[in-house]
């Protein structure tokens, strides 16, 4: 289990912009009309798979500075042109990345801001309210991406609900490099697994005293890391990696920072949790592991 002390970074850094403009009078800003024009697969699969991570997008204060640090850690392509830049690890389109100027007075940190599937981005944030959930923003048709809305849950955390056009990217191994898996983490397990079941629809929940993986339709679709007395709770992208070891040595090198080391996490050396050098966090894992999918 991670130290709870390495959970700093509030997920809800001014992140309503992300779907900007999708609010006053459904009018979408220069990056939002960029956001809308990049769908999430370049090969919809025409289904939906109700509660599948299918994208991710990092805000930050520091677009550049972020991107050079993943380009040269995983070797993603990034098209920074525009005010909204596209990432690519190999021929696959995986995220984007805009840049978003914090309020007076808070830290200038990035955060990374993952896209769940939806079959009804309207019903999803109607049952995102009644259970406890806040709309941040939206809901909002995004021309090529599809239709969503920015929420956070009962603890602050944010997501965006998409229904993606065509259809949500097949369900197939992920390559290195690619998005492994997402986590909450959570001090109030119970209340979570709660609300994003009747949000998302799981259907399954296969929980220890420390982790716990939401499922839908018998695949495992995300993660619920248990925290004790934290101060901010998120969700935590992971990517796949060859050698978790050499990929977090490369880490402060590039101007990141190592929150929790291989040979610290109680899995063998196979994750590590990472900060970008704007101090968005992930994880890094090697898989197939010795550990249960998804955990440390």
């Amino acid at each position: 289990m991670i130290k709870s002390t390495m959970c700093f970074a509030g997920a809800s850094i001014t992140a309503s912009v992300l779907l900007s403009g999708c609010t006053h009078f459904g009018k979408l800003s220069e990056v939002g009309t960029e956001m809308a024009q990049v769908p999430v697969t370049d090969n919809p699969s025409g289904q939906t798979y109700p509660g599948k991570f299918i994208w991710h997008d990092l805000v930050t204060p520091d677009p550049l500075l972020a991107g050079r640090f993943y380009e040269a850690l995983f070797g993603w392509q990034i098209d920074f042109q525009g005010d909204y830049a596209v990432v690519h690890n190999g021929e696959k389109p995986i995220a984007g990345i805009l840049r978003v100027e914090p309020k007076e007075g808070q830290a200038r940190k990035g955060v990374w801001i993952p896209s769940v599937s939806v079959a009804d981005v309207d019903a999803a944030a109607l049952r995102a309210e009644a259970h406890g959930g806040t709309i941040l923003n939206g809901p909002a048709d995004m021309d090529q991406r599809g239709r969503a809305v920015m929420i956070s849950d009962p603890q602050r955390a944010d997501l965006v609900l998409l229904t993606a056009k065509g259809g949500d990217p097949a369900d197939t191994e992920a390559a290195i490099g690619d998005w492994l898996w997402d986590e909450i983490w959570t001090d109030d397990p119970d209340r979570i697994e709660t609300f994003y079941s009747q949000v998302l629809g799981y259907d399954e929940i296969a929980s220890t005293n420390e982790y716990g993986v939401f499922m839908h339709n018998k695949k495992w679709r995300a993660g619920i890391r248990h925290l004790q007395n934290d101060k901010h709770m998120l969700w935590v992208p992971v990517v796949r990696v060859a050698d978790p070891e050499a990929t977090a040595r490369r880490v402060e090198d590039l101007g990141g920072t190592v929150r929790v080391a291989p040979h610290e996490a109680p899995s063998n050396g196979n994750t590590a949790l990472i900060g970008d050098p704007t101090g968005a966090l992930f994880l890094i894992q090697q898989w197939p592991t010795q550990a249960s999918k998804g955990g440390l």
